[in-house]
């Protein structure tokens, strides 16, 4: 028997064609058991129990650090810039796609305002105590977002479901995937994040577990929160500038114990963890592999153009780096990049021998050659390796509740996702982060095969009938 070809219950596996493959299955499942194992881990040994409410003072105020100056308040001015950042690249990642920037200005007119009352929804809802909701507000005042109290989550959802119905019959009119355009708006997402966690920094929140006390509350040699000496005060952040660390700092109101299993007393200043900067660096960085690296990978394992049809492109590697940076620059006939060279020969490019081809076995068997399946098929040019339409976005789910079930880890039950209730909140955030994995999963392998219709953009321009 030969080892390098079989057949099980009648599907053919040929492993040097389909080596990739094979290869991709194995680093996924890799994955999948890398973060089941991370999740269990993190969840047995990292959780902290606290509340920050009445157990701790307002933090220190150093160096100037206040949520206002001159009455313009910090935090919903870095959540607008954060807004502005993401629309921007929106822009470019629309302009990239060839998308009608004017769809995108509609959905921006009806998705945030619903983002944002989502927000407010959720970040009010039973936020002084169980079934008290911030400030007492009754049902509609939760949907006041021009008043202090936001979580990301509803934001993040409320605009996703305006967003799925909006572009679902935009995408109907030109043509496009639903798809496409979650690829194009959903991950930018992550640089309002980023930036608008600043804004919590500024408001004092945003803080982590108790990691350390930095200055026992015996006979109060440190002083007061408005007025603290700085010498009988250590220094616990070291990797940290002191406008950081020393607006951490908070003092005891009761007993307690430390993340670490250290005892302190009631008068005792308390280092926090800046989980707000945790949070802000990793989103950061998720951003950059997301927007960068997801829609490359692929090309740098699959077959080259200007390999398959050599002596029809004039590729360098130099002019492709200049690119990178200057993505204005155009390609000439002497010169050309990586992107307009897989432009021109897979993204909008029609293979006409598959297209006359799949004609013909339409006039043959109509109805199994309009299914999905085969019109996925006879639009692989070439058979290069592209990463599929969706995974961009579900990869922002993964990435988010990836990172925020960590940080969720170690924030007080008064700031959670579901206020005072960590197991639920915990749950509900590792059911989104592998529903965000699955997804990414079934885009790039089985969506494909399920629901793609001809004439219509995904990953690259698939070929009309017309």
């Amino acid at each position: 028997m030969n080892i390098k070809k079989f057949k099980f219950n009648k599907i053919a596996f040929d492993f040097k064609r389909d080596k990739i493959k094979w290869i991709s299955i194995g680093l996924w499942a890799s994955l999948f058991i890398v973060v089941i194992v991370l999740f269990s881990v993190f969840w047995t040994t990292k959780n902290v129990i606290w509340t920050q409410g009445n157990s701790f003072s307002e933090p220190v105020h150093w160096g100037g650090i206040e949520s206002s100056y001159g009455g313009i308040a910090i935090y919903p001015m870095a959540m607008t810039l954060g807004m502005i950042v993401a629309i921007l690249f929106t822009l470019y990642k629309f302009w990239k796609k060839g998308l009608n920037v004017t769809e995108l200005s509609i959905g921006i007119a009806i998705c945030i305002p619903i983002s944002l009352m989502g927000a407010s929804f959720f970040g009010k809802l039973n936020a002084d105590a169980p079934g008290v909701n911030a400030n007492g507000v009754g049902f509609w005042g939760l949907f006041a977002f021009w008043h202090a109290g936001m979580a990301i989550h509803g934001g993040v959802y409320g605009g996703l479901l305006a967003g799925l119905i909006l572009f679902y019959f935009v995408g109907k009119k030109s043509k496009t995937s639903m798809l496409v355009y979650a690829d194009a708006i959903v991950p930018n997402i992550l640089l309002g994040q980023a930036i608008g966690r600043w804004g919590n920094f500024f408001n004092h929140e945003v803080m982590g577990a108790p990691v350390k006390v930095v200055a026992r509350g015996i006979d109060n040699q440190w002083g007061t929160i408005a007025n603290v000496n700085w010498d009988a005060v250590e220094t616990h952040y070291k990797f940290l500038p002191n406008w950081i660390s020393r607006n951490l700092m908070v003092e005891a109101k009761t007993e307690g114990f430390l993340s670490n299993g250290i005892h302190f007393n009631q008068g005792d200043l308390v280092q926090l963890s800046p989980i707000f900067l945790y949070e802000s660096l990793s989103l950061l960085a998720a951003w950059l592999i997301i927007t960068f690296i997801i829609p490359n990978i692929t090309k740098w394992i699959s077959k080259k153009p200007w390999k398959v049809e050599s002596g029809k492109y004039n590729y360098k590697l130099s002019f492709s780096i200049k690119q990178w940076f200057m993505p204005w620059i155009k390609s000439t006939d002497e010169v050309q990049s990586s992107r307009d060279i897989w432009n021109l020969a897979y993204f909008k490019n029609i293979d006409e021998k598959a297209k006359e081809q799949y004609l013909i076995s339409l006039e043959l068997d109509r109805k199994k050659y309009l299914k999905p399946k085969e019109i996925n098929k006879a639009n692989k040019l070439n058979d290069y390796i592209s990463t599929k339409a969706g995974v961009e976005c579900f990869a922002y789910f993964f990435a988010w509740n990836f990172v925020r079930f960590f940080l969720e880890l170690s924030r007080p039950d008064d700031h959670l996702f579901v206020m005072y209730d960590k197991p639920l909140s915990l749950s509900l955030i590792l059911i989104s982060a592998l529903i965000g994995l699955i997804g990414m999963v079934a885009s790039q392998y089985w969506l494909p095969s399920l629901i793609r219709k001809n004439g219509y953009l995904y990953e690259k321009e698939y070929f009309s009938l017309n």
